[in-house]
């Protein structure tokens, strides 16, 4: 359980109080009425008192959001009104509006998003909402025109995909309607964790874009529960005609699967209406032709492509002739592709946002610098070495305040807090999110032994402790939807090597992160942690790219935009390099 933080809001997380508590009512006899009045304030204090011990404690425990704490909505002509419910308590949006870190006065991102006005006003809190860091990244002119074009063809392919196994039928086009041909369609399949999810459909969509093709997602992994619909005026979810049993039921024996077993090999017909695309860590080199142009050359005769992927595999986009030049000019930042689409793409349900904006509001909201430390090793229990590798890296590089441990130099930093109170405290929050409370337990204790060094004010909190990873349940993906949106809203950041969820934090927030190498050895490793070159997440299963460079060469040589991963080192990822270093040689 967390223990709350001693220095708390002026405001309870139930809302100010509202105009009624403190009008006066015009009394006749003051005598004969005082005492109802006193006991009645009493009764209102107890209860208030109760209400915010019941909400404290619900957030600290991390017990299951219930369907009953779902926001509800009201909404008028300037802007979406919307009232959540909270333990029988109701907190008006506005007061949550002034909590809230906007990121931009424009609702739309830089023209990233489209205009509010295109969206159900009630549909979506988050959407209306911002809850983000601001970003130095900018989506470019020709990013913004591309998805508007996307979301008008999206439209109107959408309510055609039912169509798919039908027969093909001339009567079917109607004369007002562009051909069907024009409609081709990339089904996201739901596989692996949450993280692993993000970061596949961030990859599905960039080649929704690139193909001019439409993305329709899975239904099999609560994706409506946990995102609202990121297209107005449409959906993004594969019609219910295309059974889930037959979407999950693709896979490396399928004999739709593209260039199983070989370069050769499989169903590779033109008359075929889909291919299955394998890009798993079971993929082989037949699978891996996908990122070549004859493969590409290959899938443009298919209408519909089913992917199925558990890696981030923007960066072998990259490599195909085809689309090289437009990935240059939609995305002039190269590490900013997940950071983009992932802000254009994943807006929290209104379930999610619930959980998010009450954790906040009580934790996170008052605060000078947010530092967050995701934690993931792997392992059924904590691991000591690693709290040690955490508390070397935060000391090294001077990411969180140091704690005085002699009695003088206790004493002295004492006073300069009790100065600093006066004067203006540096308030810093950790945000930790760990399978385990091991880690945020120790962290919190080391804050609570003693002062700081400069005299600032630390406290740490963690919303959730699973114990361990419970995929596709959705109590469990909420959460840790909502960790990853919380992680997102730091200014610095120290995440896990290999961790995709960590992965999908950093990409989202703009922040390259401090990363915790794996120990090899259960000790703890040198260095302790190194710094990201870039927030883009890794392609941890690049592929050999036999069609493009000699067998055995590093695909990072070839692309100076594409490089090694820090904590992975046989992966790639992208960064923005000068222009006067992009030169590739494919």
């Amino acid at each position: 359980m967390e223990l709350p933080r001693s220095r708390r809001s002026a405001h309870s997380p139930l809302g100010r109080k509202s105009d009624s508590a403190h009008t006066h009512t015009p009394v006749a006899d003051e005598k004969g009425s005082r005492l109802p009045v006193l006991l009645s304030s009493v009764l209102l204090l107890a209860l208030g008192g109760t209400l915010l011990y019941t909400t404290s404690f619900s957030l600290n425990c991390g017990d299951q959001l219930e369907q009953s704490l779902s926001p509800s909505f009201e909404s008028d002509s300037s802007a979406p009104t919307i009232r959540k419910v909270l333990d029988g308590g109701v907190l008006p949006t506005s007061h949550v509006l002034d909590e809230l870190k906007l990121s931009d006065a424009d609702n739309t991102l830089g023209g990233l998003l489209a205009d509010l006005s295109e969206f159900d006003s009630n549909s979506c809190a988050s959407r209306a909402q911002h809850l983000q860091r601001k970003t130095k990244f900018k989506p470019s002119q020709e990013l913004v025109q591309r998805l508007r074009r996307y979301e008008a063809q999206h439209r109107k392919c959408a309510s055609r995909a039912k169509d798919f196994g039908q027969p093909k039928s001339g009567s079917r086009v109607h004369d007002s309607e562009a051909p069907e041909e024009e409609c081709r369609y990339v089904v996201w399949i739901a596989y692996s964790g949450l993280g692993n999810r993000l970061m596949t459909l961030v990859s599905a969509f960039l080649y929704a874009l690139l193909t001019n093709r439409i993305l329709l997602v899975d239904r099999s992994s609560d994706m409506s529960k946990l995102f609202c619909e990121p297209i107005p005026r449409t959906s993004w979810l594969v019609p219910s005609e295309i059974t889930v049993e037959f979407v999950q039921g693709l896979n490396e024996s399928s004999p739709q699967r593209f260039r199983h077993g070989s370069s050769t090999a499989g169903d590779n017909s033109s008359t075929a209406e889909f291919s299955y695309v394998h890009l798993t860590h079971t993929s082989d080199s037949g699978d891996e032709m996908f990122f070549c142009d004859s493969g590409q050359q290959q899938l443009d005769t298919k209408p519909w492509l089913f992917i199925k992927s558990n890696s981030y595999t923007v960066p072998g986009l990259f490599f195909i002739t085809q689309f090289r030049a437009d990935l240059s000019v939609l995305f002039p930042d190269k590490e900013a592709v997940f950071h983009l689409l992932g802000r254009y793409l994943f807006h929290p349900s209104d379930a999610v946002w619930g959980w998010i904006t009450r954790f906040h509001k009580s934790y996170l909201a008052h605060h000078d610098q947010q530092v967050g430390i995701q934690i993931r090793t792997f392992d059924d229990s904590p691991l000591p070495y690693f709290l040690e590798q955490i508390q070397e890296c935060v000391e090294q590089h001077e990411l969180l305040p140091k704690v005085v441990k002699n009695v003088d130099s206790i004493r002295r930093s004492e006073e300069l807090q009790l100065q600093n109170l006066q004067a203006s405290e540096k308030d810093i929050t950790v945000l930790v999110t760990s399978l385990h409370p091991y880690y945020y337990e120790n962290l919190r204790d080391v804050y609570l032994s003693g002062p700081t060094e400069g005299g600032e004010s630390v406290s740490v909190h963690q919303p959730s402790h699973e114990g361990w990873q419970k995929t596709n349940t959705f109590g469990h993906d909420l959460k840790a939807w909502a960790d990853i949106y919380l992680l997102s809203l730091s200014d610095v950041l120290l995440t896990s090597g290999w961790s995709t969820f960590g992965y999908s934090a950093q990409a989202l927030a703009g922040v390259s992160p401090w990363i915790l190498p794996r120990s090899t050895d259960g000790q703890v490793p040198n260095p302790v942690c190194v710094k990201a070159r870039s927030m883009e997440p890794c392609f941890h299963r690049p592929p050999l790219l036999k069609c493009k460079i000699p067998e055995g060469a590093n695909p990072a040589t070839i692309l100076p935009y594409v490089q090694p991963c820090e904590d992975v080192k046989w992966g790639i990822k992208l960064i923005t390099t000068p222009p006067t270093q992009v030169r590739d040689h494919l």
